[in-house]
């Protein structure tokens, strides 16, 4: 799948976001110290998967080979991949949420938004 402009803002600021939500605390830091109430200690499997898929759009050598497949199959794994970081994601409940917090889901749906900005590439109608 080949990102347009404005995908690739959207993929962009989405990687951002996952990183910010990663260092920035999920917790309270009124009860907790600060490497206890980081985002990373919790979400580790699911910044994993969060990144496979960002590899998956961003670098081009592997997109191309993706595409032999179908963009459609790369769009679909897209979408399971990006469920699957939220499911594991989201398991976490803190007691006051913080913007750490916050923007773990918003970094996946930004993600997904630049993918769909992108569907015009994905019926092939520009090759």
């Amino acid at each position: 799948m080949e990102l347009s402009n404005v995908g690739k803002k959207f993929v962009y600021l989405s990687v951002l976001m996952m990183t910010l939500s990663m260092v920035l605390p999920w917790e309270s830091l009124s009860d907790y110290t600060y490497s206890e109430s980081m985002g990373l200690l919790m979400n580790i499997v699911p910044a994993v998967i969060f990144a496979v898929s960002s590899v998956l759009v961003i670098f081009k050598p592997l997109a191309l080979a993706l595409s032999r497949f179908g963009t459609n199959y790369v769009f679909l794994l897209l979408c399971l991949l990006n469920a699957l970081a939220l499911y594991f994601g989201m398991q976490y409940y803190p007691d006051t949420y913080t913007i750490g917090y916050l923007l773990f889901p918003s970094s996946i749906i930004t993600f997904m938004l630049g993918a769909i900005f992108s569907v015009k590439t994905i019926n092939d109608s520009n090759s």
